[in-house]
């Protein structure tokens, strides 16, 4: 005979949770369920009325229905329907609210499996049935004792099948509380066989609950005999294995004739997986994933009691915002895996760093902020950063990998830097920017001139959005001197902001703003397409020879569409693409290795020519500069500069060309100056130069006159 299926009414206006039960029922098998949907607290109440509803699962939060008024509509208007109460994460003490009126149980929405909720639904249908069992028997009971043992055996046939353990006390003469009855379920519950607590003392049972849970439920229970009432409680009691078990205690206190109350009658339900469950879930949602430490939204509110508390005690708190330095090379060289590691292991060394009663949160990749709650004075806040700086100092050993790794730290102190959390912690960020700007591997507090920087950031950014259509860029060009000729062979494009109001913005002041804000894409392809332009003009006026450079950051570089944008634009100009060469910084080509090498493959087969600028200030190998498909090499100024008084630097520049020479590069020295540092580059066999000595960089205008009044030969005389 086939089973009648399990009827649940589902009193819920968010489809996604619908959907989710649906999609948990419609797998089960035995017993089979029958989904029925309202999304109103009216229609819910309708579709009741027809009296085949077996369990309802109730969201708190209607549209025509909120809090524990929901509960109680349905419950006082369907007294013999179970109700399962569907909450959000944060709405506990609603839920337990409403299982003290007399709700069956409670389930944090999305955490439930499948077999969770089968459970939980049959559970709470049986243990209805018993409650109203047990409520018919000893009212009953109080009437008439001529079928008590067939009642007594319907009922034991009864709770031997609820997955619960059913009981009754008994008030005795003495005014205490007797254990008159309670089923062999507390047996798989606690370990302990039934005949350990009937007959004895409420104090048998209660010797088994953990002592740090006991006042709550004798609290739950002395209020319910005094009020005559219902009381729901949860806490864990011990199993005779030494573990110990979660259990849900729902009693009532029953009234004689007299009003006076002789029993309480309950179920005592095993809710640890439930509540493993939870906590998992709660794990989930309130903790980072790769770290365990408390999510950014657990942070703030955290952050937000510890404001709360420093304002009516008036203390001091404070907000560190971290950030590890050039974990992003990290995490592209050696791979994800190893940065997740590292991650992890930061974490770790953090907690063992801070006290228990600071929070750390991973924002994302490798930025954190720590909250310090309580500090006497500013100068805490600074010995703390200072300690994780020289916690820094050890390395981290990683997959065999012993990995050296610091850290740019910002502080913000409340309520000096502000008295709310997005406020301080968009400060104690804007102090770790200034760090790292400052060199990395420090820390820096929150100021008013940081928050004036702030400021004119924003505004530059603002300006920055509308410069292009305003037609506020420029571009320079500084010639190059081939030392071996003694002609220009080229020019590189060097952009130029010309803002209406604030004048003239150097390019490392927007430059790292355009990127941030990807703004660097249409910014970089103007650059490209002027200088191209610019480069056809030239070849027109007889400077055919001259090869224009372009520089691409790193950004725009892992551009998906870089390599057809400039195959575009060449195309558009009509220049000879090796006539364009394209200049990436050293530490650019060695981000994502691979697909730096497909580009530049890309870029190379095209015909460009490709040129590493600041040489000498990242850390490629022989084996990267070796594989590469790049024609030049171009050492940075800061080695230029003092190499005619620094032996080191000297040395430095005379190994950089010698290993171009033999891996058959150009090199071009940049930040040429004076005629020692020329002198002393020839000497070193330097092939190109760039810089002042030859030239500023010039408006285009400006190239023709430079190369015909013969300043090359003036240098090199």
């Amino acid at each position: 005979m086939e089973k009648k299926p399990v009827k649940v009414l589902v009193i819920e206006d968010d489809p996604n949770y619908f959907i989710l039960v649906n999609e948990r029922l419609s797998l089960s098998h035995d017993p089979v369920f029958e989904i029925i949907r309202s999304k109103h607290m009216q229609s819910g109440l309708e579709r009741l009325k027809d009296g085949d509803i077996d369990i309802v699962l109730l969201d708190l939060m209607l549209p025509d229905s909120e809090g524990i008024h929901s509960f109680t509509t349905v419950h006082n208007a369907f007294p013999s329907v179970p109700v399962i109460i569907l909450t959000s994460v944060d709405d506990d003490e609603l839920a337990g609210r409403a299982i003290g009126l007399g709700a069956q149980d409670y389930l944090t929405k999305g955490s439930f499996d499948r077999e969770l909720l089968v459970k939980s639904i049959c559970y709470a249908i049986s243990r209805h049935k018993v409650q109203a069992e047990l409520q018919k028997y000893y009212q009953e009971n109080e009437r008439s004792k001529q079928t008590l043992q067939d009642r007594d055996e319907r009922f034991r046939s009864l709770v031997s099948n609820i997955p619960g353990a059913v009981y009754r006390y008994t008030l005795e003469q003495s005014n205490k509380w007797n254990m008159e009855f309670i089923s062999d379920m507390i047996m798989a519950i606690s370990g302990l066989p039934s005949s350990v607590f009937i007959d004895r003392t409420i104090d048998a049972y209660f010797e088994r609950v953990l002592p740090q849970d006991l006042p709550l439920l004798q609290e739950a229970f002395r209020k319910a005999v005094k009020e005559g009432s219902l009381f729901s409680v949860d806490y864990r009691i011990r199993h005779s294995s030494g573990d110990f078990r979660w259990v849900h205690d729902q009693g009532r206190a029953i009234q004689n004739t007299e009003g006076k109350v002789t029993h309480v009658d309950g179920v005592i339900s095993d809710i640890t997986e439930r509540t493993r469950e939870k906590e998992r879930f709660k794990q989930l949602v309130s903790y980072d994933s790769l770290t365990s430490l408390p999510n950014r939204e657990l942070f703030v509110d955290r952050l937000d009691q510890a404001i709360g508390q420093a304002r009516r005690k008036k203390e001091i708190g404070a907000v560190l915002a971290l950030d590890l330095d050039h974990f992003k090379r990290i995490n592209d060289t050696l791979g994800h895996t190893i940065g997740d590691q590292l991650i992890k292991a930061v974490s770790v060394r953090l907690q063992k760093t801070l006290f228990d009663s600071d929070t750390i949160t991973r924002i994302s990749g490798g930025t954190f902020i720590i909250l310090l709650p309580r500090i006497v004075k500013a100068d805490h806040a600074e010995n703390v950063a200072n300690k994780i700086l020289m916690a820094f100092k050890a390395p981290f050993l990683i997959h065999q990998h012993e990995l050296f790794t610091a850290c740019s730290i910002g502080i913000a102190l409340f309520p000096n830097d502000g008295e709310a959390s997005d406020i301080l912690i968009k400060n104690a960020d804007a102090a770790m920017h200034i760090a790292k700007e400052r060199g990395k591997d420090r820390f820096q507090l929150y100021s008013s001139a940081i928050a004036n920087n702030s400021f004119e950031r924003l505004v530059l950014e603002n300006s920055l959005r509308r410069a292009l259509d305003r037609d506020e860029f420029r571009l320079y060009y500084q010639p190059q001197l081939d030392l071996r000729t003694g002609k220009s062979i080229g020019v590189e494009a060097l952009i130029r902001w010309q803002h209406p109001d604030l004048g003239f913005i150097p390019p490392m002041e927007f430059i790292p703003i355009a990127e941030e804000t990807g703004l660097i894409h249409s910014i970089g392809e103007w650059v490209l397409k002027t200088a191209c332009e610019q480069k056809k003009i030239w070849d027109q006026q007889g400077f055919k020879y001259l090869r224009v450079s372009v520089n691409l950051s790193a950004r725009q570089f892992h551009y998906a569409n870089l390599v057809e944008m400039i195959d575009s634009v060449i195309k558009k100009t009509g220049i000879d693409p090796q006539d364009l060469d394209l200049e990436l910084t050293e530490s650019t080509i060695m981000e994502h290795l691979e697909e730096t090498t497909e580009t530049l493959r890309k870029l190379k087969d095209m015909g460009t020519h490709i040129s590493i600028d600041d040489f000498g200030t990242g850390y490629s190998s022989l084996m990267y500069l070796k594989t590469f498909p790049i024609d030049t090499i171009k050492i940075d100024k800061s080695f230029v500069k003092d190499m005619t008084t620094d032996s080191d630097d000297q040395a430095i520049t005379q190994a950089i060309i010698s290993m171009a020479h033999s891996l058959k590069l150009d090199v071009v020295a940049e930040g040429v100056e004076t005629k020692e540092q020329l002198e002393l580059l020839k000497s070193q066999n330097c092939d190109i130069i760039q810089g002042y000595l030859f030239s500023r960089p010039i408006p285009a205008d400006d190239i023709p006159p430079l190369l015909l009044n013969g300043a090359a030969k003036k240098i090199l005389a």
